[in-house]
């Protein structure tokens, strides 16, 4: 079916207010935050790891796979990479209460975490290795705890032990690495409010204040850079802590941090931003120093390791249901006849 008059026009109304909206942000001012530009980089042995999942809900219960891969460089190159898998399934009728959708990405991405922490520790954990790379946040791994500590756990003690039992698992190696190898988180979301709700920052229109997520401060603030150099963002307080998770952290892995260092950076001049999270709180002199190591490592602005390993691992939508294949052909979505109309 083609697109119909009536859904372009509204696509035409919220563009309008999208415009004004994005006009108003590029009239906000910044302060309590810096662009701290860092020149040069510094070789280091470097692992990072992705993964990759499909999921299909069929009649009764719901498939899923997840595939991981994790390679290492040296200081002279690719220097060995391993792979590791996740096959299961959810009963439909276990999660009733709580719902599918909920249920399924917390299990799905519990399970995709813990195979990329376990993939980094087997090849960081004997040493050798300067740092270790993570697709996503500190924060997102180790929890949130209380999806399987709440409704979760209520609705299907079953689930929600799976579910912990993948958590703990992935905290007690996040536990050995720390101390032994850097740890260092990049994400690609920065939606959230972290600058203005705890970072100290400001953000005024006028006389106004105004709490923005962290994308808007940090584009304001490079707006007045020329030219823009690869770098981090500095600012008042860089320090985050896991508030409510933090008991439950260290009842599992004592010596990780409740604290980490957030900040944001530019690996290369044509390059993106993303978010930089790393357990502890880091000086100014020690995220330049990992900058540098960063910028090694990212001749087109985004960690290499990570770039690999996220091609690596691809699991396809038709590799799936190849697969599933393999199992059986008789498993039924429900959605087969409309599919065959399409």
């Amino acid at each position: 079916m083609p697109v119909t008059a009536s859904l372009y026009e509204r696509f035409r109304g919220v563009g309008r207010e999208l415009l004004d909206l994005l006009s108003r942000y590029d009239s906000l001012s910044v302060s309590g935050a810096e662009w701290i530009p860092v020149e040069g980089s510094s070789p280091v042995s470097v692992a990072g790891a992705d993964s990759s999942r499909q999921f299909e809900v069929y009649r009764g219960f719901i498939l899923y796979a997840v595939q991981g891969y994790a390679m290492l460089v040296s200081r002279e190159g690719f220097a060995g990479s391993v792979e590791d898998a996740s096959v299961g399934y959810i009963e439909v009728s276990e999660v009733s209460r709580v719902g599918v959708k909920v249920a399924r990405d917390s299990l799905i991405s519990s399970t995709a975490k813990t195979l990329e922490v376990s993939l980094l520790h087997r090849v960081g954990g004997g040493g050798g290795v300067d740092l270790l790379l993570f697709d996503g946040s500190y924060e997102s791994f180790l929890g949130p705890i209380l999806v399987f500590k709440g409704e979760l756990r209520r609705a299907s003690l079953r689930l929600a032990e799976r579910i912990q039992g993948l958590w703990e698992h992935r905290l007690k190696m996040l536990n050995e690495l720390y101390g032994r190898v850097r740890l260092a988180f990049i994400s690609k979301s920065s939606g959230k409010l972290n600058l203005v709700k705890h970072g100290g920052v400001r953000v005024k229109l006028g006389s106004s204040e105004y709490q923005v997520p962290d994308f808007i401060v940090v584009r304001r603030v490079i707006s007045n850079v020329k030219p823009l150099k690869p770098g981090f963002l500095w600012y008042e307080n860089p320090y985050m802590e896991l508030r409510r998770e933090c008991d439950e952290v260290k009842r599992v892995a004592p010596n990780l941090s409740c604290w980490y260092t957030l900040t944001y950076i530019l690996l290369h001049p044509a390059g993106k931003i993303y978010q930089l999270t790393t357990p502890g709180r880091l000086s100014r002199e020690e995220v330049a120093e990992l900058v540098k190591q960063l910028k090694h490592i990212s001749p087109d602005g985004y960690p290499y390791p990570l770039s690999a390993t996220h091609h690596s691992s691809k699991l396809t939508r038709s590799d799936f249901r190849s697969l599933v294949a393999l199992i059986t052909p008789e498993l039924e979505t429900g959605r087969e006849q409309l599919e065959q109309t399409l």
